[in-house]
């Protein structure tokens, strides 16, 4: 049945839609010249190189959208057990390659540890061991996740690398319910299937980063919103306890990673604005109940948030900067044009002569930080207004985060020997490897272009069309979100793991509406379709 829709809500999709290309045209133009641009020593750009690897990445695709459709019309267990089984190999790497990690993974290993081993924060801090971790707390908060694991078992990285990949897997059933509400099985499947083999995810799940479990928290955050969309009374406890964990999971997963405010702002934006899904006129009901929920998780998010300095100043004992200092610290890093919006050695410099000053007391050594990163903020505005290279700056970030060797270079880096840790990737091998992870990428941005430029097609508008305009819907106002802020922000190519919610999401619609004789309205070959997306 036909459903009359609101033009101004139809206007808002299509030009949210159209932000979204044209967010995605940025992304894979960053993706391909920073390909040919990129700072690894013994790498040596190839067009025949990436060209191969795109082919090679499209017949996978396909290849992987035949498995999925097979399991698609078969009980779920099947699906469970496959990937289960293809999660082996990733036990194989943990074991058969020592972890000696270096950077951010040396932190959160380290001070973990040393918290499983029974030394207090507050010692840590006075002996020198958190240095500047009160401006960046979520250090501290991955770090004690990592001492929650090591407690409950036993105190070795391999804990938290096994972790990683039970996360991994989980958020790969996740994809997979909520893929098929919004479209359809067959493409909850391949969405699922493309996330977990994704040729640097699956490399990077085998460390000690804190984004395995950071993406869980998302996806089943984003899981419990759907579920919230179906309440329509706030008498009982239940919708109460959906809030309630959609606040948790979205707090938690902004305590490891602070870009998931972009998620907050988008679940708003998407239940305010998604287009109705019934055939008949809502009722007050139908229009409130969801709405008031998504306020009262903003409302609950952003008390906790602003809470979360104190909360941590109780729960570790040491001393944590407001928010602010937080804030200050990665726009500073983020708009520097002399370090392309990464890592500020210079900066870090001028802030730890106010750390290292046993003189100062606490509130003089947090203003000695705003005084250093408001400076330092200033003068990165004005050197780049008075340059005039806003343009060749934000694009050259984009270079930067759309980088995706991240997974074999980190990998490689936190396994050589400590007696190595100078020593950089063969050639041979970070050749090959830059190239499948790349081409793996292009394509998954070719399938979400796809999938977006396929809602500008003409078509009968009903309640699994506007269903299926909802997901893209969601998924847009994220990416958009996430593109804006990595403009500000520090980057790091490992930070674009943030795009995998919005892009498996699209990429498999993309390939539902690319692959010949398929419609993504009605999939005739999942018996279980119509009851996944009721």
């Amino acid at each position: 049945m036909m459903i009359k829709q609101s033009k101004l809500i139809k206007a808002a999709y299509f030009s949210i839609t159209i932000l979204a290309v044209i967010c995605v045209v940025w992304l894979m133009a960053g993706t391909v010249t920073g390909y040919f641009r990129a700072s690894y020593k013994t790498f040596t750009p190839s067009v025949n190189g990436l060209t191969v690897s795109v082919i090679v990445s499209m017949i996978a695709a396909v290849l992987l959208w035949y498995i999925g459709k097979w399991f698609a019309g078969r009980f779920t267990g099947w699906f469970v057990a496959f990937i289960s089984i293809m999660a082996i190999p990733k036990l194989i790497l943990v074991f058969a390659f020592k972890l000696n990690p270096i950077s951010d993974m040396y932190s959160y290993n380290a001070l973990g540890g040393s918290a499983a081993n029974q030394d207090s924060w507050a010692w840590m801090y006075h002996v020198g061991v958190l240095d500047l971790d009160s401006i960046f707390p979520h250090v501290l908060h991955i770090a004690n996740l990592y001492n929650v694991l090591f407690r409950i078992s036993i105190n070795s990285p391999k804990v938290v690398q096994v972790f990683n990949i039970a996360c991994s897997v989980l958020t790969t059933f996740l994809i997979l319910a909520i893929v098929t509400y919004f479209f359809n099985r067959t493409i909850g499947m391949f969405a699922a299937l493309t996330f977990f083999f994704l040729p640097t995810w699956y490399l990077y799940t085998t460390l000690i980063g804190a984004e395995p479990a950071w993406l869980l928290a998302l996806f089943l955050s984003m899981y419990f919103l759907i579920k919230l969309l179906a309440y329509r009374s706030l008498k009982d406890w239940h919708p109460w306890v959906t809030i309630g964990l959609i606040i948790v999971l979205l707090f938690f997963a902004q305590s490891i990673r602070p870009l998931s405010m972009v998620f907050v702002i988008g679940y708003v934006c998407f239940v305010w604005f998604r287009l109705s899904e019934q055939t008949t006129k809502e009722n007050r009901a139908d229009f409130w109940v969801p709405r008031i929920g998504i306020l009262a998780v903003m409302l609950g998010f952003f008390a906790l948030n602003q809470l979360q300095p104190r909360i941590d100043r109780f729960y570790f004992g040491v001393p944590i900067a407001d928010a602010k200092i937080g804030e200050q610290y990665t726009l500073a890093t983020g708009t520097n044009p002399k370090t392309g919006g990464v890592y500020n050695y210079n900066m870090i410099l001028k802030l730890e002569k106010y750390n290292h000053n046993q003189k100062l007391t606490n509130e003089q050594r947090f203003a000695g930080f705003e005084k250093v990163l408001s400076k330092q903020l200033k003068a990165n505005v004005a050197g780049i207004k008075a340059h005039g290279t806003w343009k060749h700056f934000f694009y050259d970030k984009n270079e930067t985060l759309m980088k995706p060797d991240y997974g074999p270079v980190l990998f490689y880096s936190n396994t050589r020997k400590k007696t190595d840790q100078f020593q950089v990737m063969p050639r041979h091998m970070i050749n090959g490897l830059t190239n499948l992870v790349t081409g793996n990428q292009v394509v998954m941005l070719l399938l979400v272009i796809i999938g977006l430029l396929a809602q500008f097609v003409a078509y009968r508008i009903d309640s699994k069309v506007n269903r299926e305009r909802n997901g893209v819907l969601l998924s847009d106002t994220i990416m958009i979100g996430l593109t804006i802020i990595f403009l500000l922000v520090e980057v790091q190519s490992r930070y674009q793991i943030a795009f995998y919610v919005p892009w498996t999401i699209l990429s498999g619609l993309g390939m539902g509406h690319l692959m010949p004789t398929f419609q993504v309205k009605n999939d005739s070959g999942s018996k279980n379709d119509q009851h996944e997306r009721s």
